[in-house]
């Protein structure tokens, strides 16, 4: 038997990826699910039953309790619904390595994971479960799904980005990671395709998104805790970030009745 000699004067310090789970949340869907996405940031899906379709190019997934459904940023693809399922989803944003991962929609196979049942069938996830559930699944992802990128995204523009995701504005950025603001323009736009700005609309018409589909609150309360001006400024952002109307869009989602849906029209209406 080999024996293992520990030296107190060594140390290997282990660094997590910066991650920060913006949205977590767990629930039926009932509805149509219809949606197209392509966004700045990741998603994990676990479905404990049959019913959601994902589609990504030519292929068609159907996610399943064996599976995690992990989706890097900036991967085009729609989702559906076929009957009733349970829901848990997570948005977050991570830094290297993983900022390097190809888009696309990776199935994993939950058990290679190493997750407890406990963990992903309980009512209440706690935190530490939420984030030992995300950095198991990151784990799992195939060394082939890796991009040999010459140049990785520089540490100021993760951090960027996660100061972004708490609602900071851009001189506030700048002065926390130390650059100008043009350069931390021109930088960002050159790591992530997006403008500091585009990316932070998205972030905030996401989680809009999310609230209208569980009904969490009115629209009006929902533009204005989003960082909208009005109804009428967050229905035009809304309508052009998801094709559709928030009134509408929740009406699809929630079965609630559509005829309201000019009221977005109307900055001073709500339901």
């Amino acid at each position: 038997m080999s024996k293992i000699i520990k030296n107190p004067n060594q140390i290997n310090p282990v660094a997590l990826p910066r991650a920060e789970i913006f949205l977590f949340g767990r629930g039926q869907v009932n509805f149509s699910w219809k949606f197209t996405r392509k966004v700045p940031f990741w998603f994990l899906y676990y479905n404990s039953e049959p019913g959601a379709v994902l589609k990504f190019h030519d292929r068609e997934i159907r996610p399943d309790s064996r599976q995690l459904i992990l989706i890097p940023p900036y991967t085009a693809f729609t989702s559906s619904c076929e009957a009733a399922f349970d829901h848990l989803y997570i948005h977050f944003t991570v830094g290297r390595p993983y900022s390097q991962v190809k888009p696309g929609v990776l199935v994993l196979d939950r058990s290679l994971c190493g997750i407890p049942d406990s963990w992903l069938d309980s009512e209440k996830v706690s935190p530490a479960a939420v984030y030992a559930l995300l950095f198991s699944a990151l784990a799992a992802i195939p060394h082939d799904r890796f991009a040999s990128a010459e140049k990785p995204v520089d540490d100021r523009i993760q951090r960027a980005m996660s100061l972004l995701n708490r609602g900071m504005n851009n001189a506030e950025i700048c002065r926390d990671i130390g650059m100008s603001q043009s350069n931390f323009q021109r930088a960002f736009r050159l790591a992530t395709g997006f403008s500091p700005k585009h990316y932070a609309l998205d972030l905030r018409l996401e989680k809009a998104r999310c609230r209208l589909a569980a009904a969490q609150g009115s629209i009006n309360d929902i533009a204005a805790d989003c960082g909208f001006s009005d109804r009428y400024a967050f229905s035009k952002a809304f309508r052009k970030y998801a094709g559709i109307s928030p009134a509408r869009y929740r009406s699809k989602t929630t079965h609630e009745d559509e005829k309201t849906d000019d009221t977005d029209r109307n900055p001073g209406s709500d339901r």
